[in-house]
């Protein structure tokens, strides 16, 4: 009789190890399908194909108010011919307003592309800098790390800025691997120590192109993360042109 009992018993275990291992394995592929569903999300939310209805042209500039009559954080507007990097541009009280805030004030992992809540909109200061998340699918500001490449540096020169009402050209000179508290990418330039910059930058760079720079020029530096390493960041370099 006890050893039925303990034949029951087993069985009775046995069944009940693998109903919770099924139950683990069904949980798992559930938290594996959310991720895959949550991932997918965050990447369409930061598709630039969201705000091309918003683009400025010059045959379709209403729909440009439009967009900053939704956001009066929204100024302008910045595309990298070749790569995939074409979004409004905003500019929050602080650097993390749009750390993880869309283009339409929403919530978003992905953030937005945002100017340094210190310079002026209309890009007077020497260097202005404008950041964006490092995300894959060519998303946000992710086509930076295409600058890695020699080839791709050289084939690729220049980009479009949109602010003040009127389209200005972005001549790319430099592309820079350096961390978030380099002194010379991240510090105040102004007056005498604009020189001190353009003796400094040819030699910071990974890839440098002379294009003839002087104090008077109005340079932009679009950062974003480089996960390599800790704190590191991928920069490329423009001068703003009319």
């Amino acid at each position: 009789m006890k050893s039925l009992d303990a034949s029951k018993f087993i069985r009775f275990l046995d069944s009940t190890v693998t109903t919770i291992a099924a139950l683990f394995f069904l949980a798992v592929i559930a938290c594996g399908a959310y991720c895959i569903w949550d991932s997918t999300l965050v990447y369409s939310a930061a598709d630039s194909s969201n705000y091309t209805p918003y683009k400025p042209s010059a045959d379709n500039s209403m729909s440009f108010e439009e967009l900053r009559a939704l956001n009066p954080d929204v100024f302008g507007w910045i595309e990298i011919y070749g790569t995939a990097i074409d979004y409004p541009l905003v500019q929050g009280e602080t650097n993390d307003s749009y750390i993880n805030t869309d283009v339409f004030g929403n919530y978003s992992l992905s953030g937005a592309i945002f100017l340094d809540s210190s310079k002026p909109k209309n890009f007077s200061d020497f260097l202005s800098i404008i950041y964006g998340h490092h995300m894959d699918q060519n998303k946000m500001f992710g086509d930076i790390d295409l600058f890695q490449e020699e080839e791709f540096f050289n084939s690729n020169q220049s980009g479009r800025l949109y602010f003040d009402d009127k389209d200005h050209e972005l001549e790319i000179f430099s592309y820079v691997e350096c961390d978030a508290y380099d002194p010379l990418i991240y510090g105040s330039y102004e007056g005498e120590k604009r020189q001190e910059f353009l003796d400094a930058i040819e030699s910071k760079s990974k890839y440098y192109r002379d294009i003839g720079l002087s104090v008077n020029d109005h340079i932009v530096i679009l950062s974003t993360c480089d996960y390599s390493y800790t704190n590191g960041r991928m920069v490329l370099l423009a001068r703003i042109r009319k």
